[in-house]
């Protein structure tokens, strides 16, 4: 398999393999590619935000970038995304080939955002009975 390019600074990805499941991240800037529903399967095993290692400084200022991006799995044209419960968190995704790029610290508000709903959703049930 040929090496991917991170799709922002252009560095190289490398292989982080987290409790089975493979991840490219970028050595350069940080951010991470993830292959279609890894990043909805991370999100829910403990402790997997360690594979973020970047700051959220590195991504604002990625995020201003207004060039397009492509995929580094497959080369298609990204767009980008507004996480509709976190309305400050841009990622892109590939309508092609369903992988998602997280600028680095990116993940961390992400599976942040979903431990919230997800401690919100056993209040709720508690207060049900």
């Amino acid at each position: 398999m040929s090496s991917l390019n991170c799709p922002k600074c252009k560095g190289s990805l490398k292989s982080v393999v987290y409790e089975g499941i493979e991840i490219d991240r970028c050595q350069q800037c940080g951010g991470i590619w993830f292959d279609s529903q890894e990043a909805e399967t991370l999100k829910r095993i403990e402790g997997s935000d360690t594979v973020d290692l970047g700051q959220t400084e590195i991504s604002d200022r990625l995020n201003l970038t207004e060039e397009e991006i492509d995929c580094p799995r497959c080369q298609q044209q990204m767009i980008r995304m507004l996480d509709i419960d976190r309305y400050n968190l841009w990622y892109e995704k590939c309508l092609n080939c369903g992988g998602v790029w997280f600028d680095a610290g990116e993940f961390k508000q992400f599976k942040q955002n979903f431990k919230t709903k997800t401690f919100f959703n056993v209040v709720k049930r508690f207060f049900k009975r």
